[in-house]
């Protein structure tokens, strides 16, 4: 319930920033985009993992978000030098107006905390995990797709990983997940 109630918060607070910054975003086609939609409560926010302690990972094209498959969970989060791009000051340079740039950046500073964090889903509650129709799909009981509506960087997350590393995800967490019902 507490990660709920901060994955809301999270959210809120992103709204909130997007209608300040709109204008600021409108001008730069090269901002980072970051969404994240996790109607239910299988899905929490945990802190960063590191990539050296997962059992496998891969990073999306664009190398700013990873996802990463751990002992019990999958979680998803921006890499480094995608916290450091949103940190840049080459991220909000190219924003023409003074007074836009000036939000965007206070903006990105108070985000940024929150863009330090994964979202973590449990293996005991996938179903399956396959490359389809161009992306990676990790499948709920119910046949929904998790991570679906999650954007890091110019697009969907799930779409972002090449084939062979999509496929080769979906072929671990398969194993993984079934390791789970030894």
């Amino acid at each position: 319930m507490k990660s709920r109630r901060i994955l809301e918060s999270t959210f809120a607070l992103a709204v909130t920033v997007a209608i300040v910054a709109a204008p600021a975003v409108a001008q730069d086609s090269a901002t980072m985009h970051v969404t994240v939609h996790v109607p239910d409560s299988v899905a929490h926010v945990t802190d960063r993992e590191l990539p050296s302690h997962a059992r496998f990972g891969i990073v999306s094209r664009d190398g700013q978000a990873a996802l990463l498959l751990m002992d019990t969970t999958i979680v998803a989060q921006m890499t480094d030098r995608g916290l450091a791009h949103m940190n840049a000051r080459e991220a909000t340079d190219t924003i023409k107006s003074p007074v836009n740039r000036m939000f965007a950046r206070m903006a990105l500073g108070a985000l940024l905390p929150l863009f330090d964090h994964g979202v973590a889903y449990h293996l005991r509650d996938l179903a399956d995990a396959k490359y389809a129709d161009g992306r990676l799909q990790l499948l709920r009981a119910n046949g929904e797709e998790v991570f679906r509506e999650v954007e890091i960087g110019k697009g969907p997350l799930m779409e972002s990983f090449s084939p062979d590393d999509a496929k080769a995800f979906a072929a671990r967490a398969r194993q993984a997940r079934a390791r789970l019902d030894r």
